[in-house]
């Protein structure tokens, strides 16, 4: 979790300043209440930012182990079963839909897939929803959506056509300066000395969509001319 606080910092000097990370006693208190060893790739998120994750997790709540604990000892039937491990809450009022490790579907170096269910009887056999490849891709694409990019006084959504597949976008965009950084790996984020990207796709599924922010809005248009002439990527409606 430290290269994620570095790729922060770099936005948002002296992110770390922001988090707080959580204590072993009460990630013992997580695990005794969850009954069975905590992911580690939870326990390293945990001690770094299981507290308070500033503003990259903003729009979640219900994640400080303490939290987490008390709704495993105070489960219910609405509670999916323990293969499922409760990392965020969702805020929304009227039809929250959490996050959760399944982690009896393994991704890679030690991760999980990260699935959505709503909290009611038996939602996670008629409303599981894949979402993310890994929690900590998850955390690197909420990284560049919520923090990095938003630096950026110009910023433009796009949504993926009809034959331009993420690879091929990939190729144009290390032509045009940027660099891909060696994570994540389904989901992919770039970076130029002026500008930052982030393609992000869900779990089995090819579709994609593409922000960009860059600094000069010169070079934006540049960019949105190039890239328009060459993908068939369809500008969003909604603003970034």
């Amino acid at each position: 979790m430290r290269e994620l606080i570095t790729l922060l910092e770099r936005y948002v000097p002296g992110y770390s300043s922001q988090v707080q990370g959580a204590s072993d006693w009460a990630l013992d208190n997580l695990e005794e209440a969850f009954g069975q060893p905590l992911p580690e790739v939870y326990q390293d998120f945990a001690r770094e930012m299981g507290k308070n994750g500033g503003a990259l997790l903003a729009h979640v709540d219900a994640y400080d182990p303490f939290d987490v604990a008390d709704k495993y000892q105070l489960a219910t039937e609405d509670n999916p079963p323990r293969r499922f491990f409760f990392v965020f809450g969702d805020p929304d009022p009227l039809s929250p839909s959490h996050y959760w490790l399944d982690l009896e579907a393994p991704s890679d170096d030690g991760d999980f897939q990260v699935v959505r269910i709503p909290l009611f009887p038996n939602a996670w056999k008629t409303k599981l929803d894949r979402r993310y490849f890994s929690f900590r891709e998850m955390l690197y694409v909420w990284a560049m959506e919520r923090v990095c990019l938003p630096c950026f006084p110009h910023r433009l959504l796009y949504q993926q056509g009809e034959t331009t597949t993420a690879e091929e976008l990939a190729r144009y965009l290390e032509k045009m300066g940027f660099v891909r950084l060696p994570y994540p790996r389904n989901s992919m984020l770039f970076e130029r000395d002026d500008a930052a990207a982030g393609l992000y796709r869900a779990l089995n599924s090819s579709r994609f969509e593409f922000h960009v922010g860059v600094r000069n809005l010169d070079k934006l248009k540049h960019f949105q001319a190039i890239l328009e002439d060459n993908t068939d990527l369809k500008k969003s409606i909604w603003e970034p």
